[in-house]
């Protein structure tokens, strides 16, 4: 059964669910998924779940985003006044979800990491923009002109990372086609780049954990309560958990 990650290199035009379907295809999958959807103008790093990687979605829900924009002026700005408009963007920052939106369009707090100007070619601005899960570059651009005072709107826009995940890393369509075994992260390797924390049990104690049996903890320390544990059989991912008081809470079984 293949299962994996995907690095996509969305193009622009079709939507993330685009996307999933015509890499299912690819592989032969009638189940796959993505994490981070990408509206269909937008390019880039796009993560495509195969299989039962799909249930590992969650640990993927949180991570910061990197993207490179062009933000279009609709009045030329002189340069230190742009630059000042665009620092007070830094740091955290309140936004209101655009109408055409997935969530409750309610005020929320959002951290801009990092914010460059690249480039100014006229009323185009090239934009660097690391920032927390969850934040709308094309209402970034929009609230930045408005401190301006001249308005301005997302022209271009591309994801160059999700986390430890980089373009250099994407793969296209055609090149999937061509040799796609080579492209698949395998799920022992998604843990490790995600820095998820792990626990590896015995082949005896591993039929409770299939079975949705809690593994308790004899030591703790290591652990938070909260947060999701990776679960080993040997040296195969087989669950994912949830730290409790003196136990990890079985959440999904990788059926591998």
């Amino acid at each position: 059964m293949t299962s994996g990650l995907i690095i996509l290199d969305k193009p622009s035009g079709p939507t993330s669910f685009d996307c999933v379907e015509g890499v299912g295809r690819i592989f032969g999958l009638k189940k796959a998924g993505h994490t981070g959807t990408l509206d269909p103008k937008v390019t880039g790093v796009l993560l495509i779940l195969l299989g039962e990687t799909r249930k590992l979605a969650p640990l993927f829900e949180k991570l910061d985003k990197i993207y490179v924009g062009i933000m279009h002026l609709h009045k030329e700005v002189e340069v230190e006044k742009l630059k000042e408009g665009v620092n007070k963007f830094k740091g955290e920052i309140t936004q209101l979800p655009p109408v055409k939106s997935r969530v409750k369009r309610v005020e929320r707090k959002r951290t801009i990491h990092r914010l460059e100007i690249q480039k100014i070619e006229g009323n185009n601005v090239t934009m660097f923009i690391d920032c927390e899960h969850g934040t709308y570059i094309r209402k970034l651009f929009h609230d930045i002109g408005v401190e301006l005072g001249c308005g301005a709107h997302m022209g271009y826009l591309r994801r160059i990372g999700v986390a430890g995940f980089r373009e250099e890393e994407v793969v296209s369509y055609d090149d999937l086609k061509i040799s796609k075994e080579k492209y698949i992260i395998p799920n022992e390797k998604i843990i490790e780049r995600l820095k998820i924390k792990t626990i590896s049990v015995s082949k005896e104690e591993g039929s409770k954990v299939e079975n949705g049996v809690p593994i308790q903890m004899e030591d703790k320390k290591d652990f938070i309560r909260g947060e999701r544990v990776a679960i080993f059989i040997e040296d195969k991912l087989r669950a994912i958990g949830t730290v409790e008081e003196d136990r990890i809470k079985i959440n999904r079984l990788l059926n591998i």
